[in-house]
C-alpha cells in the first residue's frame, strides 16, 4: 500500500479488470483448446476494451492537464524554453521563430492570462 491514499472506484475497477481478464484468458483458452471459432471473438472483445481504456485514458489525462499545479508547471517549463530561444530567434534561426510561434499559439488557445513576453 502506498502512501497516498486510493482514489474513489478503486477497488471496483480492479475487481472489474480481474474478472475481465481472467474471462479472456479462459476464452482464449477455449479458442485455442477446443473452438479456434471463438479466436475472433476473443480478439474483438480485446480490441473494444482496448479502445475503451484508451478513450478513458484520454479524458484522465486531459482532466490532468486542467489542474493548476500541472498549469503552473507548464507555464514555467514554456517560460524557460522562450527564454532559450528568444536569442536565436533575434539572431534570425528560423526554427527557433517557428518554435515559438507554435507555443504562442498554443498558450493562446489555453484558457488563462497571455504570456508574459517583455523579456
Amino acid at each position: 500500500m502506498t502512501a497516498n491514499p486510493q482514489y474513489p472506484g478503486r477497488d471496483q475497477l480492479d475487481t472489474a479488470n480481474a474478472r475481465f481478464r481472467r474471462a479472456i484468458s479462459r476464452l482464449h483458452r477455449e479458442a485455442g483448446r477446443h473452438d479456434p471459432k471463438l479466436m475472433p471473438t476473443v480478439e474483438r472483445i480485446v480490441r473494444e476494451a482496448a479502445d475503451t481504456l484508451g478513450r478513458l485514458a484520454a479524458d484522465a489525462e486531459a482532466a490532468e492537464s486542467t489542474s493548476q499545479r500541472h498549469q503552473t508547471d507548464l507555464k514555467a517549463q514554456e517560460d524557460k524554453l522562450r527564454a532559450t530561444l528568444r536569442p536565436a530567434a533575434r539572431r534570425g534561426d528560423e526554427r527557433a521563430v517557428s518554435i515559438l510561434a507554435r507555443l504562442d499559439a498554443r498558450t493562446a488557445r489555453r484558457p488563462g492570462p497571455a504570456p508574459d513576453d517583455a523579456a
